[in-house]
């Protein structure tokens, strides 16, 4: 199965969207579109065929058709087939992959700052089955019946379309809830004492787990381990102190819980690739220009 894939912001642009039907003995015409093309079943059945390739899309479940293959129905509809149809746009970075994304920790890609926003994958496969089928039902019925006369409207959909892709992307990457909770409890902790020495074992005793589950969870869920959470946690309350504040880089050193200013120093640039004091000319630099 592809999906495809692009790095966000920004985010998917929607056309335009609306509800349709197929009565029994119809089916979709042949097409080469230049937008994205997604279909989502509410009743029925439809038969339709892209790049060659023949699907069958029952109820609950939809298909992206991309732009530039052609697409068509291969079979007339068996039944009166009810569904819902969203033209959209995706950043031209997009590309078609052959593997998705199996956990949350692959979602995130580059960390913002001030001045610059974070940077995210987005992966949606070709062809899905919804879970929460009421959920994104009622998400297309809000897209679909706004009054057009109201100013905001076309603003509105654009908020609907994306609440919706994000549910898309959620229901493809599962997360474990037990894992997740853990991964909750130990990011609320490093967060309440950062400024503190931090050990495993104290994080261990607080949430009554065995560090080694603790740290598999981390890995699973965000990607990196508790030490390096704690590390970044570190060294992004510091970068919002040199940014905001004349204190000297020792005296933040201490006060995001590292006793050791030069080992702060390095483990900084080892994070953001700049020292602490680069950093902040950097950015009274960019304040001045602004």
């Amino acid at each position: 199965m592809s999906y495809i894939e692009c790095k966000i912001p920004p985010f998917p642009i929607l056309i335009k969207g609306g509800y349709a039907i197929f009565e029994k003995g119809a089916k979709h015409f042949k097409r080469v579109f230049t937008v994205f093309d997604l279909i989502y079943v509410k009743s029925g059945e439809l038969f339709i065929t892209e790049d060659n390739i023949p699907y069958t899309i029952k109820a609950g479940q939809y298909i992206i058709l991309v732009p530039g293959f052609e697409h068509f129905g291969h079979k007339d509809c068996q039944v009166k087939t009810e569904y819902y149809w969203l033209h959209f746009m995706m950043p031209n970075n997009y590309e078609l992959v052959e593997a998705g994304i199996e956990n949350w920790a692959e979602i995130y890609v580059e960390e913002g700052d001030f001045i610059h926003p974070a940077t995210y994958r987005f992966c949606l496969p070709c062809v899905g089955e919804i879970e929460n089928v009421t959920f994104v039902e009622t998400i297309f019925d809000n897209l679909t019946k706004i009054n057009h006369q109201t100013s905001d409207f076309q603003l509105r959909q654009q908020l609907y379309f994306q609440e919706f892709l994000i549910h898309l992307q959620k229901e493809a990457c599962k997360i474990p809830t037990a894992a997740k909770r853990v991964v909750e409890e130990t990011v609320k902790y490093v967060q309440e004492h950062y400024k503190e020495e931090v050990k495993m074992e104290a994080i261990a005793n607080a949430l009554h787990f065995h560090p080694d589950y603790i740290t598999r969870c981390m890995q699973k869920i965000i990607g990196i381990t508790p030490n390096m959470y704690l590390n970044q946690y570190r060294v992004n309350q510091a970068k919002r102190l040199l940014a905001t504040t004349d204190e000297k880089v020792a005296s933040i050193s201490k006060e995001v819980g590292i006793l050791d200013s030069t080992y702060f120093s390095k483990l900084f640039k080892r994070i953001e690739g700049i020292s602490p004091l680069e950093y902040r000319n950097v950015i009274h630099r960019k304040d001045r220009r602004g």
